[in-house]
């Protein structure tokens, strides 16, 4: 017979726990971020800037430069707060939400902080003004680390798995966004939608009025019209302020009053940087 003993000196064996398998972090691509921001920037920029246009045109006549600066600063404002306070306790900005992406500390150990959410938010900025070269370091990073990222101390992840039709759809829409984007900023700053090169001609036509009131009084006073600019500002009651008006409003090259006969032309160009040329005509 047989005799199975157990030795109680040996305890059994458990068994070996399972792996655990640590959930495999997936790093927003730069296409994902540059589209994510584009949106957001289209959310915040396109309605405050119709806002500011509206404003700016109902106010149009008294409208003074430092206004017009004020209120792009208040727009920008109102972006920083809005990545600021998207970017923290677990939240996400519009464009983060469509793409499917967010932002979290370096060491993913959770969301960011409303002050390092705010440093990450004024990146955007340093980045931009340093050529774009802040966004360019997220080509370079093995975790697309922008600029923003270091000084916010985070990094962007996937927040949910997408298949290759939405990861082309994402790509085709940061093209057309690329370009929307690269054709608003020639438009503003070479063509002739900006409200600052609105602002410099409409001040530029102001003046050439002025101008046009004192060939007026020249011609009733002396029976001719006028084409020396210093007779004029002495005509205006204060040369001095009329020749530091015509300095601000007008580039010092290219002004030129025609004369002939019973008609005058006046032409000059505005303090814009295309120096748009700005004409007044007696007839």
């Amino acid at each position: 017979m047989n005799e199975n003993r157990i030795n109680i000196m040996e305890a059994p064996q458990a068994p070996a726990p399972a792996p655990v398998e640590t959930p495999k972090v997936e790093y927003a691509s730069v296409s994902e971020r540059f589209v994510a921001l584009l949106i957001d920037y289209g959310v915040v920029f396109i309605p405050t800037q119709l806002v500011a246009r509206l404003l700016l045109k109902i106010f149009g006549p008294v409208t003074e430069l430092w206004q017009i600066v004020a209120v792009f600063a208040g727009i920008n404002l109102v972006f920083v707060l809005y990545e600021t306070i998207f970017s923290c306790s677990d939240r996400v900005t519009l464009g983060k939400a469509l793409v499917g992406i967010a932002v979290v500390k370096k060491d993913l150990s959770g969301p960011l902080s409303f002050p390092r959410a705010f440093l990450r938010a004024i990146g955007y900025y340093i980045s931009a003004a340093i050529l774009m070269c802040g966004f360019l370091m997220s080509f370079f990073d093995d975790r697309r680390r922008a600029l923003q990222d270091y000084l916010g101390g985070s990094v962007v992840v996937q927040i949910r798995q997408r298949g290759w039709g939405e990861r082309l759809f994402v790509r085709l829409l940061g093209t057309v966004l690329l370009l929307a984007f690269a054709w608003t900023a020639y438009s503003q700053f070479f063509g002739g939608g900006s409200i600052t090169r609105d602002f410099y001609v409409r001040r530029a036509n102001e003046h050439l009025g002025k101008i046009a009131i004192l060939e007026e009084t020249h011609r009733a006073l002396y029976g001719t019209y006028t084409n020396d600019l210093l007779r004029l500002s002495l005509l205006s009651g204060d040369p001095v302020q009329f020749q530091r008006d015509t300095q601000k409003a007008l580039y010092r090259k290219g002004f030129k009053i025609g004369v002939q006969g019973d008609s005058y032309k006046i032409s000059a160009q505005a303090q814009d940087a295309q120096h748009t040329p700005v004409y007044w005509s007696s007839k």
